[in-house]
This record gives C-alpha cells, structure tokens and sequence, in this order.
C-alpha cells in the first residue's frame, strides 16, 4: 500500500470514528426534541408537593415568595416542574387565568417554551430561563417579556381543596415545553 493510500484510509477511518462518537449523544437528543404526548400529568384532585413529597398548605407561602412543585407521585406521572408563586390578588392581570387561581397562589409550568430548559432565576417580578435569557411575568399570566420565548408559560388550574391543601383542578392550559405552540 502506498504512504498516499494509508492516508487516506487512516483519514477515512478517524472521520467514521468521529461520526459514530457523536451518534449515541445524538440519539439521547432525540428524546428531548421529540417528546410524545403522554396524556395529562396533573389532573382534577390532584395534590401539588415540594421536591420532598409534602403536601402545600394553604398557608405555605407568603406574599411574593415562590417554590417548585410538583404532582403528587402515583403509578405512571412522571415528574413535572411547576412554579408556584403567591401575591395579592389585585396585583394579577394581563394574562392571568384568574378562574386557575386560589387565594393569591398561581401556578405555571417551570419548562421554558423556547428550548425547554428549566426556567429557574428569578429577577425581581419576573423569571428567566438561563439557557437563553427568556423571561416571563408571573403577575400576567407568565406571558414573555423578553427573549425568545415564542409563548407564555402554560398555566396550571389549581384550587384550595376542603383540608385546606393546594391541588389542581385540571392540566396545564397549553402544550408544556418548547414546540407546543
């Protein structure tokens, strides 16, 4: 074999081995891009807990505080990340379903309807996603108020059950996560 030809196959061998190490991480990808619809995660009745599995209060939050919650765990719900969020009544407009809140409280899915990274920060009254700077306004109906976000915070219809615990009354009012709008 001649020096040119080695070469070329040595070059063609790095170059498919290059390819195939980027197939596998490609392919985990996928589950993120292309999410299927799995039906509703939360639904009527159903308790809204904190990352340890407690049930909220009523009276958990004060005014202008927040937490992540989630749906109370059974037999095949997954996990979804909701922010949840308190402030007077009056200080709610704009976009705000005020039929889906209770006593002050209002809840939103906490994925972020650009590339459906988490949307953790909190800078005064509004939230933003850390990936590319999406931010929301949890006082309207968590509608963007900059960034790419192509669309609001899907909103989560919650009441105050008779024991006096945070439940859902339905799922969210829109797709969750990027592409669903």
């Amino acid at each position: 074999m001649r020096r040119r030809d080695y070469a070329k196959a040595l070059a063609t061998v790095d170059g498919l081995t290059a390819v195939a190490s980027l197939a596998a991480p490609l392919a985990g990808l996928q589950r993120v891009f292309e999410r299927e619809y799995t039906g509703p995660v939360f639904g009527d009745g159903v308790p809204l807990v904190d990352a340890e599995g407690e049930r909220i209060r009523e009276d958990r939050l004060k005014n202008g505080e927040q937490i992540t919650v989630f749906p109370e765990l059974r037999p095949g719900i997954e996990r979804a990340p909701t922010l949840l969020v308190r402030f007077p009544e009056s200080d709610y407009g704009g976009d705000t379903e005020m039929a889906f809140t209770a006593g002050g409280y209002a809840a939103y899915s906490k994925i972020c309807t650009h590339a459906g990274c988490m949307v953790a920060n909190r800078k005064g009254d509004t939230w933003e996603c850390p990936c590319h700077y999406g931010k929301f306004d949890p006082k309207s109906g968590a509608s963007v108020v900059g960034g790419p976000a192509p669309r609001s915070l899907p909103q989560l219809p919650i009441t105050v059950s008779s024991d006096g615990y945070l439940v859902a009354t339905g799922d969210f009012e829109a797709p969750v996560g990027a592409g669903g709008g």
